[in-house]
């Protein structure tokens, strides 16, 4: 969790915005209950008037009201109600257009109405049953009052105003008051109000999620970001412990997963408690007895989340590292597909896959089953408290405590909170898995590096290019003996050391050791004199120009992977480069030439084509020292000896360190070293070695006959009396 959330910390100033206009958002959707309520409540059942204050009443009425109200509600009657012309009590018009004295009038007027309207719908019975309770001989009026009231109390609030209401519009009638127009002002406006709030609620939406998709967005790119620079870091150590099929995982569908759910989090999770804090808030001024049915719902939905939590969670990391899975084999299958055909082994791979794919598949389906069971169960829990609410709260109305409006506007705040929790539950289910990715992701990012540059490296002023293993042995992590053990050699510039064994004797392995893909076990390896751990890795390859084994070139042109070391190449530089490579003919034959399509993994040219842009690619840079990886196997014998011995005119200042297979290779190299299982049990010249090593014998015994031997051997020792007598 809290690698999810260390995401988050750049983006302050965004959050604290997305939370001002979540508040806006869910105050005004908390409006519209308010709104909805007034409209049934007053624009409806009450014609547009909210208070109980008659616009106008008959003569008969005043006198009526003035014989049972208290001295302070008959100075309001006297104060603010004058006899006109037709005999009626009426109000002046410019307090009609003020709320606050209308409030003020209706407050003292409510309970005189309320009295006068109830005794108007009471049976002769019930007017006698509360007559005889009440001796109204004996009684001043502000007893009689008191005694009434505590009769009305027994019927609520609710009653109260609405029979105040009724009396009201009774007036109305009587006095032949057309209320259309009020009703029909209310509602209009009331109406434009909500439709005001619904747009305002709408533009605050927009720019939370806005600013929420921008802070998305932005994490899921600085996180591709982070982990493709990190990646760029690794030895092969740290490539090898997390396989590459698990890394391109991590950084596609991880990181798009923890981009989701960060845009999900600011969306939703930083709204719902809002919202569900606002909704309890409206619920409890509402002032009516049902909060109990918010706390069983709330409450419903916490136990269902939680046990669909539980089921789940242990499959979200299962799930991930299935995707893993899937990934790799597919990315095997793929890479290997010509293997696969020639071997006919389609079958077996499409099993294998399906095997993985199988598992992933159920996983899904497993968690699926889960969630689905969410949306269900939620809207049962909703449906059935709304049913709950209209249940009480239709013997709150029977009561008089409450109104069908208010009734209306408690069924939506409830089923707000309700929403608010339902959308954080599903969050729920998404945080988990966002939580497995984030930590995979973070795995990666946290990773400790095994091979970096000191504090202070060493810079060497003009470097020249000896290479020097001193007793370096090596061992591979988790393998039980070392690779590579006590090897010690010197590779002098001007000269071409090559390196020669069996299968798995560690040729390969001594290139990515001077590399520093890996470092030795033990041992040192320097470069004139300076010990390359204590070089910058930059300087380090910046000296060395590295041709793999398999050729590799990137999607671009013949132009772009030529000059991949050198951004600034010159096209003299970069022809010269292809000429010394031999790619120069094959170049030439296409109708673009250096601006010719390389395809995604050079699949578009020959083996042997590949080979030779990529020792053109190693040339262009211009090292100083050149590791040569077993690269002249896809040449044809002739193209190999040409254009070693180009490479021999050209960079003759360079140091040469060529791994190969071929005796042919190796031959008029000035140092020869033979490995055997990691261990060197050969160092001379070819001459020399055919006279000291076994190993060598038999090498080049099964590669030439006899008669080529020594056909070699005279054409060796001819070479070496022309270079005496010329040096002569």
């Amino acid at each position: 969790m809290k690698n999810l959330f260390r995401q988050l910390q750049p983006h302050w100033r965004a959050i604290i915005i997305i939370i001002i206009f979540h508040i806006f958002h869910a105050y005004t959707i908390l409006l519209l209950p308010e709104y909805t309520s007034k409209l049934i409540d007053v624009g409806i059942q009450n014609q547009g008037f909210s208070e109980a204050a008659p616009l106008a009443m008959t003569s008969q009425m005043y006198n009526l009201l003035m014989q049972i109200t208290l001295p302070e509600e008959s100075d309001v009657l006297e104060t603010y109600y004058h006899l006109d012309e037709e005999g009626h009590y009426r109000l002046e018009s410019d307090i009609i257009e003020q709320p606050d004295q209308m409030s003020f009038i209706g407050s003292h007027l409510e309970l005189p109405l309320a009295i006068y309207q109830i005794s108007q719908e009471m049976s002769q019975e019930q007017i006698n049953t509360m007559t005889n309770q009440v001796d109204f001989a004996s009684l001043d009026i502000e007893t009689i009052r008191d005694q009434l009231s505590e009769q009305l109390a027994s019927l609520g609030d609710s009653t109260i105003h609405n029979a105040a209401m009724q009396a009201v519009a009774s007036q109305h009638q009587a006095t032949n008051i057309d209320t259309n127009q009020y009703q029909q002002r209310y509602l209009l406006r009331e109406g434009s109000m909500m439709v005001f709030v619904s747009l305002l609620s709408v533009v605050f939406a927009l720019v939370s999620h806005y600013f929420s998709a921008t802070v998305g967005a932005a994490i899921g790119h600085r996180l591709r970001e982070n982990i493709f620079a990190k990646v760029l870091q690794f030895s092969q150590k740290e490539v090898d412990r997390f396989s590459t099929a698990s890394l391109i995982t991590r950084s596609t569908n991880d990181i798009q997963q923890i981009q989701l759910v960060m845009t999900l989090f600011l969306r939703v999770i930083l709204f719902s408690p809002v919202m569900a804090i606002g909704g309890i808030l409206h619920v409890i001024r509402t002032g009516a007895s049902m909060s109990w049915i918010v706390g069983l719902a709330v409450t419903l939905v916490v136990l269902m989340v939680g046990l669909l939590l539980y089921l789940t969670m242990p499959r979200f990391k299962q799930l991930q590292e299935l995707i893993d899975r899937v990934n790799l084999i597919a990315r095997e299958i793929l890479t290997g597909l010509q293997v696969i055909r020639a071997f006919g082994r389609q079958d077996f791979e499409g099993e294998r896959f399906d095997s993985a794919n199988v598992k992933l598949r159920d996983t899904y389906l497993y968690v699926g089953r889960i969630m689905s069971l969410m949306m269900p169960i939620m809207l049962l829990i909703m449906n059935g408290i709304s049913v709950l609410i209209i249940w009480v709260g239709g013997h709150h109305i029977a009561d008089g405590n409450m109104q069908v409006g208010e009734l209306t506007a408690y069924i939506n705040y409830t089923m707000q909170i309700i929403f608010s929790f339902l959308m954080f539950s599903m969050m729920g289910m998404q945080i988990p898995r966002s939580i497995v990715a984030s930590d995979r992701v973070y795995e990666v990012l946290d990773a400790e590096i095994s091979i970096h540059d000191q504090a202070e490296p060493v810079l060497l002023e003009e470097p020249k290019g000896l290479v020097h293993f001193e007793n370096v042995a090596f061992r591979y992590e988790g393998a039980d003996e070392n690779i590579l053990e006590g090897i010690t050699f010197t590779a002098e510039p001007g000269k071409t050391t090559a390196i020669i064994g069996s299968t798995g004797s560690g040729k390969s392995t001594l290139l990515h050791l001077l590399l520093r893909f890996y470092d030795v076990s033990k041992g040192s390896i320097a470069i004139d004199g300076v010990d390359i751990r204590e070089m910058s890795l930059k300087q380090l390859r910046d000296l060395i120009g590295f041709v793999p084994q398999k050729g590799v070139l990137f999607s671009g042109t013949i132009q772009s992977n030529v000059a991949y070391g050198d951004s600034d190449l010159s096209v003299d530089k970069m022809e010269e480069a292809a000429d010394i490579a031999h790619a120069t003919e094959f170049i030439d034959e296409k109708a673009e030439g250096y601006q010719s399509t390389i395809a995604q993994g050079g699949s578009n040219v020959s083996g042997g084509q590949k080979q030779r842009l990529s020792i053109a690619r190693a040339i262009a840079k211009q090292p100083k020292i050149f590791l040569f990886d077993d690269s002249f196997s896809a040449l044809d014998y002739r193209t190999d000896a040409s254009l070693r011995k180009a490479l021999a005119e050209k960079i003759q200042d360079a140091t040469v360190i060529i791994v190969a297979q071929r005796i042919s290779t190796v031959l008029n190299a000035d140092q020869i070293i033979v490995l055997e299982e990691g261990r060197i049990v050969g160092k001379g010249d070819h001459l020399e070695l055919m006279e000291s090593s076994q190993v060598y014998r038999e090498i080049a015994s099964s590669q030439l006959s006899q008669t080529e031997i020594d056909r070699q051997k005279e054409s060796i020792n001819r070479e070496r009396l022309e270079e005496a007598s010329g040096l002569v």
